[in-house]
C-alpha cells in the first residue's frame, strides 16, 4: 500500500509501478493460459468450419456476427481483470485512487509530435517485417496459414461474422491488450530487469499469446515495437493508436 505522496513527487511514483515482479508473472499465467487454450481451439474450429461451410444466410451471418462482438469483448475484457486488481490494490489507501491506478498503467497525457513521429516510423517497420516475412515464405515454399488467413476465408461464408470480429480487433482489442501487456507486465518486468529485456520478454509472452505460429516473428516484431512505444512515450495511448492501425490495415 502507499500512503499519499506530494505532488512533485507523484511522476516518479507512477513511473516506478507499484506491482512486484511476481505480482506480474502471477497475473500473466492466470490470464494468458486460459486465453491460449480458447485461442488454439477456436483457431481448430474455424479451420475445420471453413473447410466445410457453405456462404451462411444473412439472418445467421448476423446473429453470429452479433454473438462474435460480444464474446470477443467478453474475452478480450478478460485482460483487464489481472492489471485492475494489482494496480487498485496498490493504491487503495489513496484518494483518488482510481485515477492513480489508471496513470500507472499508463493512461496518461503525451505529446502528439513525439508519439505521431514514432508511430508513423514503427508501422512503417512493422509493414517492411511483414512484407520479408511474406517474401520469405514465398520464396522458400512454406506451408504456413496463419489466423488471418483463417479469417480471410471464412469471410467467404460469413461476411458480416467476419466484419464483427474486425471491429472487436480494431477498437476493442487494443485498448484490452495494451493495458495487459504493455501497461501491466512490460511495467512490471521493468521492475526488475533493464528495459531492452523487458522489451524483448513482454514481446515474447505477447506474440505466444496469440496462438498463432505462422505469424509468430511478425507478432513479435510487433510486440517490440509497441513495448519502445510505450517505453518513449510513457503513455498507452499512442501505442493503442498504432495496435489499431496494425489490427485494422492487416486483417481489413
Amino acid at each position: 500500500m502507499y500512503e499519499r505522496k506530494p505532488e512533485s513527487d507523484e511522476k516518479e511514483l507512477l513511473d516506478s509501478v507499484p506491482w512486484t515482479t511476481q505480482q506480474t508473472f502471477r497475473g500473466v499465467l492466470f490470464t494468458i493460459i486460459p486465453w491460449i487454450v480458447f485461442a488454439l481451439a477456436l483457431t481448430s474450429l474455424n479451420g475445420q468450419s471453413t473447410a466445410t461451410a457453405k456462404p451462411l444466410a444473412t439472418g445467421v451471418d448476423l446473429t453470429g456476427a452479433i454473438v462474435t462482438f460480444i464474446f470477443s469483448v467478453i474475452i478480450e475484457g478478460a485482460f483487464l481483470i489481472a492489471p485492475l486488481y494489482y494496480a487498485n490494490k496498490a493504491f487503495r489507501s489513496i484518494t483518488p485512487h482510481i485515477r492513480l491506478a489508471l496513470q500507472a498503467l499508463g493512461l496518461r497525457s503525451f505529446s502528439p509530435i513525439q508519439a505521431l513521429g514514432w508511430i508513423v516510423v514503427l508501422l512503417l517497420g512493422i509493414f517492411a517485417v511483414k512484407n520479408l516475412y511474406s517474401y520469405v515464405i514465398s520464396v522458400l515454399h512454406l506451408n504456413i496459414q496463419t489466423n488471418d488467413q483463417v479469417l480471410l476465408a471464412h469471410s467467404k461464408n460469413a461476411p458480416l461474422t467476419t466484419y464483427a470480429t474486425l471491429i472487436a480487433a480494431v477498437i476493442v482489442a487494443p485498448i484490452c491488450e495494451e493495458i495487459f501487456f504493455r501497461g501491466f507486465v512490460f511495467a512490471g518486468l521493468c521492475r526488475s530487469m533493464p528495459v531492452g529485456w523487458a522489451i524483448v520478454l513482454s514481446a515474447l509472452i505477447f506474440a505466444t499469446t496469440h496462438a498463432d505460429p505462422g505469424s509468430f516473428i511478425v507478432l513479435f516484431v510487433i510486440g517490440l515495437a509497441l513495448a519502445f512505444l510505450r517505453w518513449r512515450t510513457h503513455s498507452l495511448w499512442p501505442g493503442m493508436m498504432l495496435h489499431a492501425l496494425m489490427n485494422g490495415v492487416v486483417k481489413g
